[in-house]
């Protein structure tokens, strides 16, 4: 794997989306909140409803952009969406859920801390995407395994341009046949998923820290 690659594509994504900076210069309370919604989407893959959080602190969580609340009032978190999108993920445990993106979708098997099976279409051309992915990057398919594509938006994410309708959009799925000429940020699928957890990575903090720990996940 390519570290410099790697690292360049990390810093540009927390740059146009500080998500976990965001997070963790917020006081205690709304940090376990949040840590509350990851929870929640982990272990029951199917989103919350905002009425079963104190309003302040997840109002809060949604101008920093870090959840997103649909008008029927379930909450989507990155990874994990509330809403359908190109990108199914399963694990074979629970219903099949959506990521907002790409790289969110890789990350999902982290969180889990089980194999998944991701289901998508090549941004270019659409053909059909479906390959198996463990936690620590391994698939049984890495030679036929998607590259990823990773645009970015020029300015941060906010409220009003929330990265699910923005810069989500830019990050997404391409088969092999497209990846190999294009000149753009294109991640093969093991150094996607390195981003990814290094991306997410705090959501396990935060899942520690306040005692959610990875044994009591699936």
């Amino acid at each position: 794997m390519r570290q410099d690659h790697m690292e360049r594509g990390l810093q540009n994504l927390l740059r146009e989306f500080p998500l976990q900076s965001r997070v963790m210069n917020e006081p205690e309370p709304v940090q376990k909140i949040y840590a509350e919604i990851i929870r929640f989407w982990v272990l029951h893959a199917h989103p919350p409803l905002a009425q079963n959080f104190p309003e302040i602190p997840l109002q809060r969580l949604r101008m920093l952009d870090a959840v997103a609340i649909s008008p029927e009032g379930l909450i989507g978190a990155y990874p994990f969406s509330a809403k359908e999108t190109p990108i199914r993920v399963s694990n074979g445990k629970h219903q099949s859920i959506f990521a907002m993106c790409a790289i969110d979708a890789l990350a999902i098997p982290f969180l889990w801390n089980a194999p998944i099976e991701i289901e998508s279409a090549c941004h270019d051309c659409a053909v059909a995407i479906k390959w198996g992915l463990d936690p620590n990057g391994d698939s049984p398919d890495i030679i036929g395994a998607p590259y990823v594509a990773m645009g970015h938006l020029d300015g941060k994410t906010c409220a009003e341009q929330p990265a699910c309708s923005g810069l989500c959009t830019g990050i997404y799925f391409l088969c092999t046949a497209c990846a190999r000429n294009l000149t753009m940020a294109i991640y093969p699928l093991q150094e996607a998923q390195y981003i990814s957890q290094m991306f997410f990575g705090f959501q396990v903090a935060l899942l520690q820290k306040f005692q959610y720990l990875q044994g009591d996940l699936p």
